[in-house]
């Protein structure tokens, strides 16, 4: 038997597998990558949120956000060129069962189908809404988590983390309630991955997805009640003049 060495260290042991990340963060990862992620976070996005990777270049997962949303610009536009008719039939049958009649005659003229230009104008601006959108949203969600205790990996983190809620735009290709059931699935969407990307707790990120939207609900709610209170006011001033 050979003798060991008196100064042989043994080498150390393998440390554990590097963890699975999303396909579309994965290095040197294409285009093509783009659909099973979608499909991840679609059929299991606790464990894709698990698998977002913190420290991979903050152009990805916005570039899957910017993706998704010309996604949901390019549906739209076909909705709305498809069901056009049928929306002009139903806004006149509103104006006339409130008895705004005359305002369709008024304003009829002016609503015409959206041309090329429109289309494309719409297609190009659409994404760049979005983006301001996402990064003010981010600020917001993650100013109100700070608050709560439970930001502790930074704004970047929140904002991969509302990245990837972009997958709620699919729900675009459903025509009437698409909007609606978007918005449930990016509030879900936005409390997991806010509490994964932060390892906080699901409550601290449920608030702080649904503080500032209550709170611009209530906004919006108390905007409208003073301007339908200014026009009643105007009306009546109108009427007694």
């Amino acid at each position: 038997m050979s003798e060991i060495p008196p100064n042989f260290d043994p080498p150390p042991p393998p440390g554990p597998p590097a963890p699975e990340l999303l396909p579309w963060e994965e290095p040197e990862a294409g285009f093509g990558s783009l659909f099973p992620t979608i499909g991840r976070f679609v059929v299991r996005p606790i464990e894709s949120y698990s698998r977002m990777s913190l420290t991979v270049d903050l152009v990805r997962p916005v570039a899957y956000y910017v993706a998704l949303a010309l996604f949901a610009a390019i549906v739209n536009q076909i909705w709305g060129q498809i069901l056009w008719e049928a929306n002009m039939r139903w806004l006149q049958s509103l104006l006339a069962a409130v008895g705004q009649g005359a305002m369709w005659q008024q304003f009829a003229p002016q609503l015409v189908r959206p041309g090329v230009l429109q289309i494309v104008l719409g297609l190009v601006l659409t994404p760049l809404i979005y983006l301001v959108v996402l990064f003010v949203v981010t600020g917001v969600c993650h100013a109100t988590l700070v608050l709560l205790g439970g930001g502790r990996n930074g704004f970047a983190a929140s904002l991969r983390a509302l990245s990837y809620t972009g997958t709620s735009s699919l729900a675009v290709v459903i025509p009437f309630v698409g909007g609606l059931l978007g918005l449930v699935w990016w509030l879900i969407l936005g409390i997991v991955g806010l509490a994964a990307a932060h390892r906080t707790e699901g409550w601290k990120a449920a608030l702080a997805i649904l503080l500032p939207l209550v709170a611009c609900c209530l906004c919006c709610i108390a905007g409208a009640v003073a301007f339908g209170a200014a026009i009643a006011q105007a009306i009546q001033h109108g009427g007694s003049m």
